[in-house]
């Protein structure tokens, strides 16, 4: 961990204010046992992220949920890597079973983050965890990257540096490194709305200046190439993670939205509509995101059903001389539809724009 510069701002308490901002710390970051739910959004419902300010209200209400996804948070006492990183505030969050494929083939990944007090007050993320040809390997930040230094309220400005990299070993045929510095701001504060609620928050841009560096048997060289990312959060006192967050690559001062995600409930809860998605591509169904008009061949099924996320039927129709289901009474957003598809049901997601 090298910091370069901490700042805070000049305090504007002079300033006569409705409400207070909040102030952060490690209480309020992610840790054992914290099931944390998230819905992706559509980039084009997102509206304007960029206006900031303070006691500033942002609405994003109309964010429409196009998939979800979970972070689990384990002391790292629990995961597969314990032995390499031991510690009562290390958290381990598994990532994915699997990545890369054939000979390169990884397996069990996890990344790790830490409580830490000293030598500065942070969360941070301390490395990562995977399996390869059935043994464990560790990777470390041998210069941390501290996400967020505490405490943390508006106004407040951080820059520190990261340094990463996988052990260089003939078990593993690529060496991966990753160094730069982080840039992060706090601008604003005051409530943010989307579909899970209404808080007070904090509105935070952090930027990752990184190069990284691929290196391989087949390519003794090592191969560099700049790979920046700019986040728009917004952190609240009990979300764990960004209440709503933006990210996206810097090219120059060009950003470019990559995924929009958001806090969330569990959206579908009728029984009918959570068995697993099963592939009916080729029922010929589109277009999706459909507008007005969801083609299919309806001769080929015997009905079908489309609910929304809280599993109310909202359409359902038989097989006809229509080649095409209604959706203009649709609101935006994600549904599902139910398929009698000789005499077994399939179930197929579908946005509406």
């Amino acid at each position: 961990m090298k910091t370069i510069i901490s700042i805070l701002f000049i305090s504007l308490s002079t300033v006569s204010f409705s409400q207070s901002p909040i102030t952060l710390s490690n209480s309020n970051m992610p840790g054992n046992n914290d099931t944390l739910r998230y819905s992706n959004a559509n980039i084009n419902s997102v509206g304007n992220y960029t206006q900031t300010g303070a006691n500033f209200n942002w609405n994003f209400s109309a964010l429409v949920a196009t998939s979800q996804g979970r972070r689990d948070y384990k002391s790292s006492f629990s995961t597969p890597y314990a032995f390499f990183f031991l510690g009562l505030n290390e958290y381990g969050e598994k990532v994915a079973d699997t990545l890369g494929a054939g000979p390169l083939t990884i397996t069990n990944y996890y990344n790790y983050y830490k409580k830490q007090t000293s030598p500065v007050n942070a969360y941070v993320v301390d490395g990562s965890g995977m399996t390869f040809s059935s043994i464990p390997v560790p990777s470390y930040f041998s210069d941390k990257d501290e996400l967020y230094l505490f405490p943390f309220s508006y106004p407040k400005y951080d820059s520190t540096t990261f340094k990463f990299s996988t052990p260089s070993t003939s078990l593993i045929p690529i060496v991966y490194s990753k160094t730069g510095y982080r840039v992060t701001k706090c601008d604003g504060w005051g409530t943010i709305t989307t579909p899970y609620g209404t808080a007070n928050c904090l509105r935070v841009v952090t930027t990752q200046y990184a190069r990284d560096t691929i290196k391989n048997s087949f390519i003794p060289i090592p191969f560099g190439f700049n790979n920046n990312v700019r986040s728009y959060q917004w952190l609240t006192l009990n979300s764990k993670i960004p209440y709503l967050e933006i990210t996206g690559n810097l090219v120059g001062n060009n950003f470019t939205i990559t995924q929009v995600r958001y806090r969330d409930n569990y959206l579908v809860t009728n029984a009918n509509v959570i068995d697993p998605i099963i592939d009916v591509s080729a029922l010929e169904l589109y277009p999706n995101p459909v507008n007005d008009k969801l083609y299919l061949q309806l001769n080929k099924i015997n009905a079908y059903e489309v609910y929304d996320l809280n599993g109310k039927l909202l359409l359902q129709g038989k097989s006809g001389i229509e080649s095409f289901i209604d959706c203009s009474g649709l609101n935006q957003g994600l549904y599902l539809m139910k398929l009698d598809y000789k005499s077994r049901d399939y179930y197929y997601k579908f946005i509406k724009n």
